[in-house]
């Protein structure tokens, strides 16, 4: 078996194990909902840095929202960890994922609540979320991955887990391994 292996990293360089350090950067689209209140999808950016060997990838990276709505910063800051599977070029992953969010809107202006009600709703929630995050469609094509449609479902922690709803599709992410 190590014979086909070594075979298989000379014929297919790239597509044979991967193993080291990945810097990418995609565009996604985010919504959030709580009490029967959802927020339209909101676009944002993301830069990541992922360190992967033996089906794992340990990384962490921070997103920024086009949308500054409740005050808060449009940023959120997170850390994860993913099994891999490798087959050929494609490269899945799934696990959890756990951030700091500025995020933390439930109504947006105009929706028939008072002016302030988006700002005394979000002073109630916490900036720590808990995740689960698939890239079903990633791919590494040599030194280069690129993964679509990644899908996002957590809920904010605090002051009660589950009542603050987050969803997030990653539309394009492309990086490369150094």
């Amino acid at each position: 078996m190590r014979h086909w292996m070594m075979l298989a990293s000379v014929l297919l360089p790239g597509m044979a194990s991967a193993s080291g350090h990945e810097l990418s950067l995609g565009g996604n689209l985010f919504s959030s909902s709580g009490l029967s209140l959802a927020l339209p999808h909101r676009p944002g950016l993301e830069a990541a840095y992922a360190y992967e060997t033996g089906g794992w990838r340990l990384g962490g990276g921070i997103r920024w929202n086009f949308s500054s709505a409740g005050g808060n910063p449009p940023l959120e800051v997170y850390a994860r960890a993913q099994i891999t599977a490798e087959m050929g070029v494609w490269r899945p992953a799934v696990g959890p994922e756990l951030g700091l969010s500025g995020l933390r809107v439930v109504a947006a202006p105009n929706t028939g609540f008072p002016a302030d009600y988006p700002d005394v709703r979000t002073r109630g929630f916490g900036p720590v979320y808990a995740a689960i995050h698939a890239a079903p469609l990633r791919f590494a094509f040599g030194r280069f991955t690129a993964s679509a449609l990644e899908l996002q479902w957590g809920t904010l922690l605090s002051p009660r887990p589950g009542s603050l709803m987050r969803l997030q599709l990653g539309l394009l992410q492309v990086g490369v391994m150094l």
